[in-house]
């Protein structure tokens, strides 16, 4: 392989980190209507509606600084973090409110469908990077 291709590796890693980013920015969103949800309520309903609104927060800001830190750069702890958290989090999603039906599918499967994106750019930059090195491991190695 030659270094020539080393800015496409990088081009799809930038694509997934903004994916990434723009994943968190619309479940900081979902934090912020979460918490207004809470407002109208009292006791221990008003607590879990701001508890649920403070782990959204908490996913989304990891995802985003993940993204910038880590995916930005195409590294391969960062394609880890953010695949297991955010796709955690929108497995927990897909199963719990989309499947059910609580929100149709279109509207339920558009902010997976956003990470699913993400992940492939990202997925395809680590791949492109770890031939480049000419390393011929799996992306998740001993090493890391």
């Amino acid at each position: 392989m030659t270094k020539e291709r080393t800015p496409h590796a990088s081009l799809c890693a930038r694509l997934g980190a903004l994916c990434y980013i723009a994943w968190g920015v619309f479940h900081v969103k979902v934090a912020w209507d979460i918490a207004k949800l809470g407002l109208a309520q009292s006791g221990i309903t008003q607590g879990r509606l701001y508890q649920l609104a403070a782990y959204m927060l908490t996913i989304s800001l990891f995802v985003i600084v993940v993204a910038l830190w880590r995916n930005w750069k195409n590294d391969k702890m960062g394609f880890w973090l953010n695949m297991c958290v955010a796709g955690w989090a929108d497995a927990i999603w897909v199963c719990v409110v989309v499947i059910p039906g609580y929100v149709d599918a279109v509207r339920g499967l558009v902010p997976p469908a956003v990470f699913v994106l993400g992940l492939i750019f990202t997925t395809y930059a680590i791949r492109r990077k770890t031939r480049m090195e000419g390393q011929h491991q799996p992306i998740l190695s001993k090493e890391d």
